[in-house]
């Protein structure tokens, strides 16, 4: 019997102190009372525990729940920036939901059970706009499923072309160390190497014909000074996402892409 009321006694204890601590909750924040689900994911942005009030107001002239009774104490993205560096979405390249202001296109302003408050997985955001059909060929870059996006794209912005946060080839030989040297190409004779960088991508090249300087009669191909092509790097030879062919070579004989033989 004394082990019955002690069980109870626990019980009824452990609901009173649960009920204080919400009332507590709802009174600091009267907002959580109709909107408790904001406090109940994984993720909760910090300004929910500051209050409603420090990114919402009452519109003057309207009473709650009136549509467009609550707005925002200013607009996006400046409110964001009262508490992010706003420098670290700068950059040569930007991602456009950046530039055009749209935080809340990729992240929940209140809660989320996905990290950095993300409406959806990393791949799975990203699919809503980059065609998914892309990234699910025969071979995928096994980073893509593990980890994500992210790896090797800064979602914000970046100094780099694709927002990569480093330079291509340093941002692959990251993780493919020994492909470094472009040994794994064709080592040649005499030590030579093929290169993978400092050289133009020949197949990036408009070739153009112009008359011959020792024979005008004849014309000769060269490259178009207009159109200088893209140098040479590690996605000159592999999609860096999928590929129907191994090795992620985006044609099935890669050396014909420059070479002729």
């Amino acid at each position: 019997m004394k082990k019955f009321i002690s069980i109870l006694t626990f019980h009824v204890l452990f609901l009173f102190f649960s009920l204080i601590n919400t009332s507590f909750s709802q009174e600091a924040n009267p907002c959580l009372m109709c909107h408790a689900n904001l406090k109940e994911a994984k993720y909760i942005h910090n300004p929910i525990t500051m209050g409603c009030e420090a990114c919402h107001k009452s519109m003057p002239g309207k009473n709650h729940p009136e549509k467009g009774s609550i707005i925002l104490v200013q607009t996006m993205p400046g409110l964001c920036y009262n508490c992010h560096d706003e420098t670290k979405l700068k950059g040569k390249t930007i991602h456009p939901p950046v530039s055009k202001g749209m935080c809340t296109g990729c992240h929940n302003p209140h809660s989320s059970n996905n990290e950095k408050l993300l409406k959806l997985t990393n791949r799975e955001l990203c699919f809503s706009c980059h065609d998914k059909n892309k990234f699910e060929k025969k071979y995928t870059h096994k980073v893509i499923n593990v980890i994500g996006c992210s790896t090797c794209h800064n979602p914000h912005a970046s100094n780099n072309p694709s927002l990569l946060p480093n330079p291509i080839n340093d941002l692959c030989t990251t993780c493919h160390k020994a492909q470094s040297s472009g040994i794994h190409i064709v080592a040649l004779p005499g030590g030579k190497i093929h290169p993978i960088k400092d050289v133009k991508d020949i197949s990036t090249l408009k070739i153009i014909k112009v008359p011959d300087p020792v024979n005008p009669k004849r014309q000769i191909e060269m490259p178009d000074p207009k159109v200088p092509g893209k140098d040479l790097s590690c996605v000159s030879c592999h999609n860096p996402h999928s590929s129907d062919y191994s090795k992620l070579f985006p044609v099935q004989r890669i050396c014909l892409k420059c070479h002729k033989y």
